[in-house]
């Protein structure tokens, strides 16, 4: 059965409309007719069974049924401070980590990053990685819209997360020069001491400075390593999440 977001409150009973994007990919790319059934999110942990009714020119009607109580969602918050990458590569690593059970995207741009966004263009680029999100989320049936921010500094970025003082939480940052202490070493602590929330920093495709990994580390944020191979940086991404997920779903 195939999801869909519409971002509203939903209940039983209730007719939601589906347009745009969303009714062309239903009707042309899926061919659902009248009378099938669908699953609706709210993206905020809230999914239903519908039930399409009409079948319009530009929509169609869906008739929200029962709630879905089972979650698809991991039992940690997983946060992903990914360096911007060239290419596609950080759109296919978006969909990735999405598909492993990320929690929110916060781009970084470090000492070492190719990619230039121009101002002018960052709503543009953004509105595109939320797109690609969305998608994401609608194929592997998550019960959130994975959030993805606007790019900024890793300085900024970590200044902002040592702000926030609600919650605890691990930070990690894989360094493929760190020899001692690994993914599994540090997640295995968070987990003893009931830690939910995880951040992970991923450098670019130069990898961070030993300035940056000396400025992480001063601010709580462990290097770790995954292994003894040397990753591409969105390999590096997507394994980590997938790994983290994991390791709370075990």
């Amino acid at each position: 059965m195939h999801r869909f977001f519409k971002q509203q409150k939903l209940e039983k009973d209730m007719t939601v409309n589906i347009d745009g994007e969303d009714f062309l990919h239903l009707k042309n790319s899926l061919r659902i007719k009248a009378g099938e059934s669908i699953e609706i999110s709210d993206g905020f942990m809230n999914t239903y069974i519908a039930t399409i009714c009409v079948l319009k020119k530009d929509s169609c009607d869906a008739l929200v049924n029962e709630k879905i109580e089972n979650s698809n969602e991991p039992d940690c918050k997983i946060t992903l401070y990914p360096a911007l990458l060239k290419g596609d590569r950080f759109e296919n690593m978006i969909q990735k980590c999405i598909e492993g059970g990320v929690y929110s995207i916060k781009p970084v741009i470090t000492s070492n990053t190719i990619v230039e966004i121009a101002n002018k263009n960052k709503d543009r680029k953004v509105d595109r990685w939320l797109r690609v999100s969305k998608l994401a989320c609608m194929q592997c049936k998550r019960d959130i819209l994975v959030n993805i921010e606007e790019p900024m500094k890793l300085t900024d970025a970590v200044q902002k997360l040592m702000n926030d003082k609600n919650k605890p939480y691990k930070s990690f940052v894989c360094y493929e020069a760190e020899k001692k202490d690994s993914i599994k070493k540090l997640l295995d602590k968070a987990i003893k001491e009931s830690i939910t929330n995880i951040n992970i920093f991923i450098g670019p495709e130069g990898g961070f400075s030993e300035k940056e990994i000396s400025y992480l580390t001063e601010n709580g944020i462990h290097p770790v390593h995954m292994g003894r191979r040397i990753l591409r940086a969105d390999t590096a991404a997507y394994s980590a999440v997938f790994y983290t997920a994991m390791r709370y779903e075990l």
